[in-house]
């Protein structure tokens, strides 16, 4: 215990910082570089979790103590050794066995080295007009340390001295002296990272020598470790983080990343078991799904084609045959406070061409209406029967068109649908179309979470689906766990192109999808919140990239608590970076445009306390309001969840 504390404090020790080791080393003709902990890194909490690691992923809880004591052991006897020499201790009446495994460890070690951030750009200027020696003190062999320097870009050094082919440890200093020797090195500073064997041996063989740290924390902000699980994630994304990259590429791949490739990976395997035969993803927030899911290569198992639909453009057609006042009135989108243009473009018609209607019946285009009022105001209800044949009308053409797209689709097979979720509405319009045109399906849906409203919509209806995040429908404890930061969460799922609103025959005979103007393009430019979300997800798909060929990713599968802490934690507990970057985000919701957080001043507030609660109830995301108003650390998490509850008339 004092030893490993001991260790633990030295390896955090360092005698130089990267920014001063290049100019620290500008004075000597012979550089040697320490390799794994100082231009590799693993993926991993510290060296030896490599085993603990094998140990988890094989199902052998014993793995990771024999393998460390077979090590020591090994050591004991022999001095320097060879992987070999280790696994002959561990199974020397097995040999088939020992190969395997020796094999799997030597797979295990490509698999989660990983070059040092810090540390290559220093290499590479070093590399061009000095002598550089790579000196391991490992038990792996040449050939495998070679491959995994080439799969890392060093290269450009002179020699590479492996302790275990000539017998010589750098800890007995007899690995320096052999260097100096066998390559004539006259002027020559090591750099390592363990205290003993990489500075204080070195010293004593006439070296001079830099101490770097053996583990830097790289990432912006600090996330709480949990588990082991949560340890091999944030060793991963830290060896990961760029610093080249601004904060939102970087948003991308450490926070929004990891959901997006546990959401795809759990999809996936329940695909495979349910004998799916092709998956579509839902416009828009099915983009970025469909980006990740191909670069997880499941698109060669089972296709994937990208659906063109919105709740509009598959509600609209509906109100052909169902278009009482109380019916539309019910399926809207709109929000409790709305206005006439909104709620002409909810039934499918261009409110520019009833200005003057409108107007004989007491309304304005944009004068604030409430919804749950309309169908009791008998203004509105003369209104509504003056423009019900054109509703009626351009639902019939909406719907000829619908089901001329949905024909170019082959229902007959086993079909996933794909969204973000939250109440399955778009799913239920769907199935209901197909039945009601004598189209047969057999359709699961597939989303991040699926809140209560999935009852009515799939559950009364006996429709299929399941959830990542939460999954109201199936499990009656679940919670709606992303409520406090939905439209921050939905914001990066942002699709670069307008809703779909309907459906058109183009010449050539292809039944296509018509779009609106994309609300985040301003005079022909992405807006800046478009622009951000681009890099968000770039950031996302590198991260699917990466993390799908390493080891960890075995070990953490699609695990939710593990994947989605990061965003969860950014969305109840952001710091004032996190409010800062997407508090001046607008976000848009069926018509109304507000910003995610960015309230006024404290003192404006103190003299206009109305004006800070008009605010708070157009601010998206109000856990962000809190905190970039406040700044101080305080639980606004369940501030906010107290005032919704309060809002809803939910008991705690």
């Amino acid at each position: 215990m004092i030893k490993s504390t001991i260790r633990k404090i030295m390896d955090d020790v360092q005698t130089i910082s990267y920014t001063q080791l290049e100019n620290r080393l500008e004075k000597y003709s012979e550089i040697s570089f320490d390799i794994f902990d100082t231009l590799i890194k693993r993926d991993v909490p510290k060296p030896t979790d490599v085993f603990r690691l094998m140990g988890k992923c094989m199902r052998d809880d014993s793995f990771y103590e024999n393998r460390v004591g077979a090590e020591r052991i090994a050591r004991q006897a022999l001095g320097e050794v060879s992987l070999e020499d280790i696994y002959n201790i561990m199974y020397s009446n097995h040999e088939d066995k020992k190969q395997k495994l020796m094999s799997n460890e030597i797979e295990y070690e490509n698999s989660l080295c990983t070059v040092n951030k810090d540390m290559i750009d220093i290499y590479n200027r070093i590399v061009k007009d000095k002598r550089v020696f790579l000196i391991s003190d490992m038990y792996l062999s040449r050939e495998v340390i070679q491959s995994i320097l080439d799969n890392n870009g060093i290269n450009g050094y002179e020699a590479l001295i492996v302790s275990n082919e000539i017998g010589k440890t750098k800890s007995s200093g007899e690995l320096y002296e052999y260097v100096k020797s066998e390559y004539g090195c006259k002027n020559m500073c090591h750099v390592g990272n363990n205290f003993m064997s990489d500075y204080v041996a070195a010293k004593k063989s006439g070296l001079s020598s830099c101490k770097i740290k053996t583990n830097t924390y790289r990432l912006e902000r600090k996330f709480d470790i949990e588990s082991d699980k949560d340890a091999y994630l944030s060793a991963f994304l830290s060896n990961h983080h760029s610093y080249d990259e601004n904060y939102f590429y970087n948003f991308g791949y450490e926070r929004f990343g990891p959901v997006l490739y546990g959401f795809i990976k759990w999809m996936y395997e329940d695909l495979v078991k349910e004998g799916i035969q092709e998956v579509y993803f839902m416009a828009r927030d099915g983009f970025i799904m469909r980006k990740v899911y191909r670069e997880l290569g499941y698109d060669k198992k089972i296709p994937d084609r990208y659906f063109e639909a919105s709740r509009r453009s598959l509600r609209v057609p509906s109100y052909r045959n169902n278009n009482s006042i109380e019916y539309v009135i019910n399926e809207s989108p709109l929000l409790s406070t709305t206005n006439m243009e909104q709620l002409l473009d909810s039934l499918g018609l261009e409110a520019s061409d009833y200005e003057n209607v409108i107007k004989e019946y007491g309304f304005t285009l944009r004068g604030h209406i409430r919804r749950d009022e309309l169908k009791d105001n008998p203004d509105f209800v003369k209104l509504y029967q003056r423009i019900k044949s054109d509703v009626i009308n351009n639902s019939s053409k909406e719907f000829e068109n619908l089901i001329n797209y949905l024909k170019q689709c082959d229902f007959s097979k086993k079909i996933a649908v794909v969204d973000i979720g939250w109440g399955g509405s778009m799913q239920k319009n769907l199935i209901q179309t197909l039945n009601n045109n004598g189209i047969s399906s057999d359709i699961t849906g597939y989303y991040l979470g699926l809140s209560k409203k999935s009852r009515e919509n799939l559950g009364k209806n006996g429709y299929k689906a399941k959830g990542y995040l939460f999954d109201c429908l199936n499990n009656s404890n679940d919670k709606d766990i992303e409520i406090a930061f939905r439209p921050l969460f939905e914001t990066l799922f942002l699709e670069q192109s307008g809703s779909v609103k309907c459906y058109e025959t183009r010449e050539d005979g292809v039944v296509a999808a018509v779009r609106y103007e994309y609300e985040y393009l301003k005079d022909g430019e992405l807006s800046h919140e478009a622009q951000k979300v681009i890099n968000i997800q770039k950031g996302a798909v590198n991260f699917a990239k990466d993390f799908k060929d390493s080891k960890v990713s075995d070990y953490i599968n699609s695990d939710v608590k593990t994947l989605f802490k990061y965003m969860y934690t950014t969305g109840t507990n952001p710091n004032m970076q996190d409010v800062k970057m997407f508090g001046d985000f607008i976000f848009f919701n069926n018509g109304s445009e507000n910003y995610l957080a960015r309230p006024k001043k404290v003192l404006s507030y103190v003299l206009n306390p109305k004006k800070c609660l008009r605010d708070l109830s157009e601010a998206q995301w109000k856990v962000g309001f809190f905190k970039r108003l406040m700044k101080i650390p305080f639980p606004y998490l369940r501030l906010y969840m107290k005032l919704h509850r309060m809002n809803n008339n939910e008991e705690d």
